[in-house]
């Protein structure tokens, strides 16, 4: 697997994560409203591996997501010039609650701020 592709695993894995959270269930949760055990649903979110078609659709029902959001289908941030480890970031920038986005880019204005200073 090229480094393109795990990034896009490792998305994916926390894009899948963050739906199942922000519906409030855990793995265990997930298990037994689906009967996809822990180990397998945490290698889905851990980006080490996929859902077949029927588990995706399973997931995607049960977290009340939609697949374009969640595999991520609009367009890809390498389309316009960011490199891998730049797209990954905002994957996951993008995969944050709203309040969270904000913890974050408050705290990247001070690491940045922080460097100036001290350049």
């Amino acid at each position: 697997m090229d480094k393109k592709e795990r990034v896009a695993m490792e998305e994916f894995g926390f894009a899948l994560r963050v739906a199942r959270e922000k519906r409030g269930l855990t793995q265990t949760q997930v298990m037994q409203l689906t009967g996809i055990n822990n180990k397998t649903l945490s290698g889905y979110e851990n980006g080490v591996s996929e859902p077949d078609l029927q588990t995706l659709a399973t997931l995607l029902r049960l977290y009340h997501a939609s697949a374009d959001r969640l595999l991520r289908l609009e367009s890809r941030p390498q389309a316009r010039g960011l490199s891998a480890d730049e797209a990954q970031l905002l994957a996951l920038y993008r995969a944050l609650p709203e309040e969270t986005r904000g913890e974050v880019s408050a705290m990247l204005r001070a690491l940045a701020d922080h460097h100036r200073e001290s350049t």
